[in-house]
């Protein structure tokens, strides 16, 4: 059969480092089916899209395909529900499969624009959806995946990169050590897709997967693991393999700052070549790191990050702004730590209530969400009521933040503010609205205004 799996484009894609890196699920679906012997094409819209709408168009890949398949996050829901529509309406005899975490929540949703569901894990049950061995609308496969049985992705599936010589143009190689987090913040959606078991991939399959991509011509590797390190005993049997094939091979992961207290770990870092370290930081207000269950102290976090820089890493601090606890103050004791720890780089979000978590289902139950337009459910944009700010100061807190942490550095601010003008040209609508909320509105519920389904229909 001919399969066509899309990454939907986002309405505004508000951080540029993951524009050109692929989300795994489609290429691990695309390898798993490819060795059943479908023919597969996967598509990343950043780089090349499947629909314009505006000559209603669809890539003719779509035409020639028998299955579409869609990986939906939040904020690219209502693409996937746009050209899945687009889709139904020129190619009715069309099998239409979204999975992906947002469907995962709201399963019935995605419904109403395609022929079927795979909530959670789709590894072990993709085969049958595709073929038709399996028929229920929402497909839930209870089983524990077993990540060994994740083949070596097949990337020359992937449209709209350029292949020479076995070479893609891709500078960082998408590879996976391990799936899952053992710990369960309460603003993340990875113990809602796959749970609180952490799996580690067997290390020699990872080098199996390190060396395929070095023979490809890649000298950098991105590993898409949500906690690297949560197994340091597993973690370290990989990076002493690692570190003895001596390949001239870069690489980046993401990982809790208590790996700071591993000297060994360090040392084993070090010598596998790893260059930095994205770290979830969040905020240095005590009570939000409460707020969001995350489990360490602002001590370990300040005492992490001076390490890992004192030992030569590039550290790339993920931060957090508007925590219950949060004020304006607090806020701005979390930007100026940003630019005082020296970090090497930065990223702010602004708290958004992703579905299925912990956050979502207390913020719906409160009434607290303004929001429900998904295409702004992206970490640039206040969706709910915060308890001790109003909407529009946080939005600029998120601003200053930005402008704060890279104001000595002539590219950085550069590209902040041309993307900070782009920002403001595609939310103006938004800005608008979130204006209505004054200070104090947040008394546990809010009635007073009405919560916006379409930022394209405000105002009308």
């Amino acid at each position: 059969m001919n399969v066509v799996l899309v990454e939907p484009k986002p309405y505004f894609n508000s951080y540029y480092f993951w524009r050109k890196l692929p989300l795994l699920g489609n290429l691990i679906i695309g390898t798993i089916l490819e060795n059943r012997g479908h023919r597969v094409k996967v598509f990343k819209e950043n780089i090349l899209p499947v629909y314009n709408e505006k000559n209603d168009e669809l890539h003719p890949a779509i035409k020639e395909a028998d299955v579409v398949g869609f990986t939906a996050i939040t904020h690219t829901a209502k693409r996937a529900y746009q050209i899945a529509d687009a889709i139904r309406r020129k190619y009715p005899s069309k099998k239409i499969i979204f999975g992906g975490s947002h469907v995962s929540a709201l399963p019935n949703e995605a419904l109403q624009h395609g022929d079927q569901v795979v909530v959670g894990e789709a590894e072990y049950v993709i085969n049958d959806v595709i073929e038709g061995s399996i028929n229920e609308k929402i497909v839930v496969d209870q089983r524990n995946i077993d990540i060994n049985d994740i083949p070596v992705l097949d990337l020359t599936m992937l449209q709209g990169f350029r292949f020479r010589n076995g070479k893609i143009n891709m500078k960082f190689a998408p590879i996976m050590a391990s799936r899952g987090c053992p710990y369960d913040c309460n603003f993340c959606s990875v113990t809602r897709m796959f749970g609180r078991r952490y799996k580690v991939k067997d290390p020699d399959m990872v080098m199996e997967e390190v060396l395929r991509r070095y023979s490809e011509g890649f000298r950098h590797a991105f590993f898409y693991d949500d906690n690297f390190a949560a197994i340091p005993s597993k973690t370290k049997v990989f990076l002493e393999k690692l570190a003895k094939a001596d390949l001239r091979f870069t690489w980046s992961s993401q990982f809790r700052i208590e790996v700071a207290k591993d000297r060994e770990m360090l040392e084993l870092l070090k010598a596998a070549k790893c260059t930095t370290l994205f770290v979830g930081v969040e905020s240095i207000n005590p009570e939000a790191l409460k707020d969001f269950n995350k489990r360490e102290s602002v001590e370990e976090v300040k005492n992490g990050i001076k390490t890992l820089l004192d030992w030569g890493f590039h550290v790339h601090s993920m931060f957090i702004l508007g925590a219950d606890s949060d004020t304006v103050s607090t806020m701005k004791e979390t930007i100026n730590f940003s630019k005082k720890s020296k970090t090497s780089t930065a990223q702010f979000s602004i708290l958004f209530p992703i579905p299925g978590t912990k956050l979502y289902n207390d913020l719906t139950k409160n009434e607290r969400i303004f929001i429900n337009d998904w295409n702004l459910y992206d970490g640039s944009h206040v969706l709910f009521v915060p308890k001790n700010v109003t909407p529009s100061e946080l939005q600029k807190l998120f601003f200053r933040a930005y402008k704060r942490f890279y104001n000595k550095n002539l590219l950085y601010w550069g590209v902040s503010r041309l993307g900070f003008f782009l920002w403001k040209l595609h939310n103006r609508k938004y800005l608008k609205y979130i204006k209505q909320f004054p200070r104090g509105q947040f008394k546990g519920k809010i009635k007073e205004v009405r919560p916006l389904q379409t930022i394209e229909n405000y105002g009308k």
